[in-house]
């Protein structure tokens, strides 16, 4: 059964705080809220990091709804914060809550707007059926070793937020492989009765080959032996391969984050 949304997104703030803990950059700036006018609301600050694309620009905001404390008083703050740190773009990752409406309503009046390119949504999966996959390449879990190994070969493939966390406590890394060669990356990791897909990328040359689909089912197998009841990934509606490799492996959509920018 899916679970509430609400729900949900509050325990997926959670792990997006213990995960950054673990594969972002130690410059990263954390700051978690609890209570005032900010609400219980996560924050992260990273100078270099300005993009004009929400994916890949690490100046956020976490927020369920509006909930107890927020206020559109919070807003402005959270705008001075990011201002005082030298920040010019920062988005806002609205997720299910309380009074969403009011929160939306916050948002826009100090002049965020939605990003409506795409969507971001969060899917997860409950059943216990094995994902079926075809593929002619050969997957298995990898070393940190073995993924500093593979650095020189999978170039840009290889994101820095997937090495970054190899070798760590309850954290598993994937690999496909042409002959010996690695072709294509994905990282799996438990937190509470989570497991969380992430960090998947498959090398330009060799996409269409089934390796990603064969990854999700390694790691979904690895997550239900360890006891996790749930599986949770994210993804972006414009990454169509994504999005249809995990609905084939079971996988529905809980909700939709809002994405709402703010550009001085």
């Amino acid at each position: 059964m899916i679970p509430n949304a609400t729900d949900l997104a509050l325990k997926m703030r959670r792990l997006t705080q213990w995960v950054d803990s673990q594969r972002q950059p130690a410059s990263l700036i954390r700051r978690q809220f609890h209570g005032g006018s900010l609400g219980n609301c996560y924050v992260t600050i990273d100078l270099d990091r300005q993009t004009p694309f929400a994916s890949s620009n690490l100046n956020r905001v976490y927020m369920c709804g509006a909930e107890p404390g927020m206020s559109s008083q919070g807003v402005a703050r959270l705008i001075d914060l990011f201002l005082t740190e030298g920040v010019k773009r920062f988005f806002v990752w609205l997720s299910p809550g309380p009074d969403m409406d009011l929160a939306r309503g916050w948002l826009e009046q100090h002049g965020l707007s939605r990003i409506r390119r795409t969507g971001y949504p969060t899917l997860c999966r409950t059943g216990h059926a094995p994902v079926p996959f075809n593929t002619d390449l050969e997957v298995r879990e990898v070393s940190a070793d073995e993924i500093a190994d593979a650095s020189d070969q999978l170039g840009e493939t290889l994101w820095p937020e997937y090495t970054r966390c190899a070798g760590r406590e309850s954290f598993f890394h994937y690999m496909a492989f042409d002959d010996r060669r690695p072709v294509a990356i994905a990282a799996l990791c438990i937190f509470e009765d989570i497991g969380y897909l992430m960090a998947a990328a498959t090398a330009e040359s060799h996409r269409k080959r089934g390796a990603q689909q064969a990854l999700i089912a390694k790691r979904v197998e690895r997550a239900e032996r360890s006891g996790c009841s749930m599986l949770v990934s994210e993804t972006l509606y414009m990454i169509e391969h994504s999005y249809r490799n995990l609905q084939r492996a079971g996988f529905v959509e809980a909700y939709e984050k809002e994405i709402y920018e703010w550009n001085a």
